[in-house]
């Protein structure tokens, strides 16, 4: 069946939903909605079969239900999709209020598992939102979790292929917890610093406390417990001290000589290239110099027949 994606005229931007030549088909379960262009019906058709595991496992990870019908939208067409993320990185968001997903297949068709695990990711927020209040869960604690349940996948592109965490801990330039509870900034580099911070304190708190613990604060958290009572009282310690612990151990995990234990062979290139650069520059310095004075001795020649002629 064709249809446009008339019902997500609340969530969405009109510019997307009233789309003049995109037509999207629709796949209707018992339990999930999938609408989809035409040319992605076999990622429709994965999403649709590993629903009831992904479903399973995040209930059983996060012990949280999920009673709700989530709509899912497919699309790869990229001008719709980046003028309701207004940057190149996001490759899937969600709308806790409406129970969607959306989803650009065009970042996402790099490997079978991307689009499932995007989809985990996505589907996580759904699921944290609909058993605990927004107030009560900032932002770095729903994107760390999402990213933690589904083996590191961002809403952003690969953000594990750059360095920016270690350069933020090397320069002294984390961002605090507490200014990325609202929000995360719009400049891409902060932007995936936030996603990089968020996945990394949710591991630190797993690895120090078992994930037992993380789920305990969120089964708190879901009766209205503030998450610094939350973590407090499961994990008897303050939040502010928590979160200073764990940057002490990045600060052990990427000292400077790690650092450049790590890019030894680029800081060896580079500093090859370099000399090369300056021995290049110091040949053609001297060129020049053999080439003045065989100018210099050239012109004072003539100048001897000259004299010698009169």
């Amino acid at each position: 069946m064709v249809a446009i994606i008339f019902f997500v005229l609340l969530a969405l931007p009109p510019s997307f939903s009233n789309a003049s030549d995109v037509e999207y088909h629709q796949y209707r379960g018992a339990d999930i909605i999938i609408q989809y262009e035409a040319p992605l019906a076999n990622a429709a058709a994965k999403i649709a079969e590993a629903y009831p595991r992904i479903k399973t496992q995040l209930e059983e990870q996060l012990a949280l239900q999920m009673l709700f019908v989530p709509t899912v939208v497919l699309t790869h067409t990229k001008d719709e999709f980046r003028q309701l993320v207004r940057d190149d990185l996001t490759i899937a968001f969600a709308v806790p209020r409406e129970n969607l997903i959306v989803m650009d297949y065009s970042k996402l068709d790099r490997t079978p598992y991307d689009l499932l695990d995007t989809f985990k990711h996505e589907l996580s927020h759904l699921l944290i939102h609909q058993n605990i209040e927004s107030p009560f869960i900032p932002k770095w604690l729903d994107e760390g979790v999402a990213q933690w349940v589904s083996g590191g996948v961002a809403d952003i592109i690969n953000p594990e292929k750059k360095d920016i965490l270690k350069q933020a801990v090397l320069s002294d330039a984390l961002i605090p917890l507490r200014d990325l509870s609202l929000h995360f900034p719009q400049q891409s580099r902060s932007l995936v610093l936030a996603y990089l911070q968020s996945k990394s304190f949710v591991e630190f708190v797993v690895n120090e406390f078992g994930s037992e613990k993380l789920v305990a604060v969120l089964e708190s958290m879901q009766k209205g417990v503030q998450i610094e009572q939350a973590v407090y009282k499961h994990m008897a310690v303050d939040l502010a001290l928590l979160e200073t612990q764990w940057q002490q151990s990045l600060k052990k995990s990427y000292s400077w000589p790690i650092y450049i234990a790590d890019h030894i062979i680029w800081i060896v290139l580079f500093a090859a290239a370099f000399a090369t650069l300056i021995g290049y520059i110091k040949f053609r310095s001297r060129l020049k110099k053999y080439r003045d004075e065989e100018d210099t001795d050239d012109f004072a020649e003539e100048d001897s027949d000259e004299d010698r002629l009169t």
